[in-house]
């Protein structure tokens, strides 16, 4: 190792002892088998041994990446197109499977058209650079946007401005702050996914048709959870954004992203979409699950509905214990503890117990609300849930928020 070399290994020591001292270190996890309801964790803070713990981590929302009919179809699309696409959409790695789940996509959500990515994170920062591609444009985001949106924004030509999260009041003045530029852009989600609060998506886009605004939605953690046969907030309202963002990963049990619009949307992202255009094409098995995903949600479009019942009866009953939970019908319960060494001494105790829920700590939140995300699924039982609350129980009084 040379002597720059040694002088940068000092550095990043320093850096990740500095993040140590104030709890915002960050580990793998290494799960050993799948990451379903139960898992069996044998690295990060548990390295050397195997524990068997309740898993309220996953956004696996409706348990479909562990369904049979699910995990069939992926094996059946690796059979009939490989392992992996082996190059970009625009070279030879796009396949009948890509474009028969756009297909799919593009009728569950109610949109013209639809375009497959690789991950939900390349989604945002596609949608950003095919809208967002003159330094005439500024984009409105909301402050509590997904890291991926915001890096999508800091990618692209245009400028920025943060509204308020949720403030109707506070989206009207920057729009009109913005109103010398070629192109306004505003970007929400329909569901936040650290507190799992819904946007007033009808709203806002009202206030965007005023100013003659185009609207982003990030519907991520609604897809599956809420609307026709989980197809969304933006269903359920009967508001059509410019570009609707989505994923597999989360109410499909699959892996990708996608964005979806008219077909001049869609179009335009397959030409400036750095992150879809240079990255290899998803793979088939991932394309495969998804179709077979969105099959179990048609034929079973009460599962959504079922979801919220869950993950209503987890939240009040924390809630009556005298925990802070923010209220809401999304499987996103957010447990608020304030500093992040409380929410990693819960997270502990909890795994001492049986359950495994990861302390959500700033910078991923804002400071003073570090918290336990648990996400109760389609996969949990009841009994699940109410072991869950036991131990919520027992710890109450040595955890206040």
């Amino acid at each position: 190792m040379s002597v720059d070399d040694q002088a940068i290994e000092e550095q990043l020591r320093e850096e990740l002892a500095e993040l140590s001292a104030c709890d915002q270190l960050r580990q793998r996890s290494v799960i050993d088998g799948p990451d379903g309801r139960q898992i069996s964790l044998c690295g990060g803070p548990n390295a050397g041994k195997r524990v068997k713990l309740l898993n309220w981590a996953g956004n696996d929302y409706q348990g479909l990446a562990q369904d049979r009919r699910v995990k069939n179809a992926a094996a059946r699309a690796v059979r009939s197109y490989g392992a992996g696409a082996a190059a970009s959409r625009l070279l030879s790695g796009g396949l009948r499977c890509h474009r028969r789940l756009e297909q799919r996509l593009a009728g569950w959500v109610g949109s013209d058209d639809c375009v497959v990515t690789t991950t939900g994170y390349q989604a945002n920062l596609a949608v950003l650079a095919a809208l967002a591609s003159s330094t005439e444009d500024t984009v409105i985001v909301d402050r509590l946007a997904h890291a991926s949106t915001y890096d999508g924004i800091r990618l692209s030509a245009a400028s920025m401005l943060r509204f308020s999260h949720n403030n109707l009041q506070d989206l009207e003045r920057k729009l009109r702050l913005a109103e010398a530029s070629r192109r306004r852009i505003v970007c929400v989600e329909s569901i936040y996914s650290m507190d799992g609060d819904e946007a007033p998506l009808r709203e806002i886009a009202d206030v965007c048709e005023r100013h003659n605004a185009a609207l982003v939605v990030d519907e991520d953690h609604a897809l599956g959870v809420v609307g026709p046969c989980g197809a969304g907030l933006c269903a359920e309202l009967g508001v059509r954004p410019t570009a609707l963002v989505g994923t597999c990963s989360k109410g499909l049990g699959s892996q990708g992203g996608f964005v979806a619009g008219s077909a001049a949307l869609v179009e335009q992202v397959v030409n400036r979409g750095r992150s879809f255009i240079f990255s290899t094409a998803p793979v088939p098995a991932a394309m495969g699950a998804a179709v077979a995903a969105l099959d179990v949600l048609r034929r079973e479009d009460d599962r959504p509905q079922q979801l919220q019942q869950r993950s209503q009866a987890l939240r009040q009953a924390l809630i009556a214990q005298g925990w802070q939970v923010a209220q809401g019908r999304s499987p996103i319960v957010p447990v608020l503890v304030g500093e992040a060494a409380t929410a990693l001494r819960l997270a502990q105790a909890l795994r001492e117990r049986g359950h495994y829920a990861p302390a959500i700590r700033p910078p991923t939140v804002p400071a003073h609300t570090a918290r336990l995300r648990i996400l109760p699924t389609m996969a949990h039982r009841d009994t699940d849930v109410r072991r869950l609350c036991e131990a919520m129980a027992t710890l109450r009084q040595e955890f206040t928020a």
